[in-house]
């Protein structure tokens, strides 16, 4: 993990914002949240949105989550 890269989440209906680090996944080269850790803040989410559209989970090369 590299605490320099995070992503802040907004609890929905609120003004407070949450900000989650990210882990690098080698395989797509990118920094990633993993839902495991947004469940330890957001318990009962069920998936995100950014604004309107909504943000896929990260699967892999069998489609799985």
């Amino acid at each position: 993990m590299n605490g320099s890269h995070s992503q802040a989440f907004r609890v929905r209906s609120t003004s407070e914002v949450i900000t989650i680090p990210t882990c690098y996944d080698p395989k797509s080269g990118q920094h990633v949240v993993r839902w495991s850790d947004v469940h330890q803040y957001f318990e009962n989410a069920k998936g995100n949105l950014n604004g309107k559209s909504a943000v896929l989970f990260l699967t892999n090369g069998d489609l799985e989550e």
